[in-house]
């Protein structure tokens, strides 16, 4: 009795040491590779405490390990947009200027009822009080409401406030979602005088055309 308490004691430390080693981040936003490396944290440190025939330096050593697996891939994905994209996935807009893009839907497969659902749960039991919804890589549903909605005070926008480069890479998808070209762009650089986009570490558009620029 007592062996199961120590050996129990000790994981949960390790395990709590290990989450807060992973950051805050880790915990807050839960995407598809955080989730995967939870879970296997949580299996890993159970079957010690389950079994005392199993070392406890073996869970310790698991746990450990993943935790490693995790900061590395962490700092991968900071530095390489392309590998974030690839393993934590890209926001998608369901609801775009108050219709539902199906497409976009069946391509994240989510079916009209969840989105529904998802709504109502936000507090919008119509489809046409939703200008934007967008679904984040944690899943969570991100909303931006029509004008109409309890009498917003807020002009019909043209296009939802995107991101056009991000760690010193062009985001083209976002580009062409707001009818804009590279030539455009490099436009913007050249007139705040900055000759690399690998210098800019946010330059973003608002839904009225004023653009953000943060350098490194």
């Amino acid at each position: 009795m007592v062996l199961v308490l120590v050996r129990s004691i000790l994981l949960y430390m390790v395990v709590l040491i290990s989450l807060r080693i992973m950051g805050k981040g880790e915990i807050a936003e839960m995407n598809t590779f955080d989730l995967v490396i939870t879970l296997l944290i949580a299996e890993v440190a159970a079957l010690p405490m389950e079994n005392n025939n199993i070392p406890l330096i073996n869970g310790i050593a698991s746990v450990t390990g993943l935790t490693l697996i995790q900061i590395v891939v962490s700092y991968i994905t900071l530095k390489n947009r392309k590998v974030r994209t690839f393993l934590c996935g890209a926001p998608s807009i369901l609801i775009n200027k108050g219709k539902i893009d199906y497409k976009e839907l069946e391509k994240q497969r989510v079916t009209i009822d969840e989105l529904l659902e998802q709504l109502r749960i936000e507090g919008y039991f119509k489809v046409c009080d939703v200008q934007y919804a967008i679904l984040e890589t944690d899943g969570n549903l991100s909303i931006l409401p029509s004008p109409s909605y309890k009498d917003i005070p807020t002009k019909c926008f043209e296009h939802l406030p995107m991101s056009l480069i991000i760690d010193g890479y062009i985001i083209d998808k976002n580009l062409r979602i707001i009818g804009k070209d590279k030539k455009w762009l490099y436009e913007i650089l050249s007139k705040k005088n900055i000759k690399n986009k690998k210098d800019i570490l946010l330059l973003s558009i608002d839904e009225n055309d004023k653009v953000f620029i943060q350098t490194r």
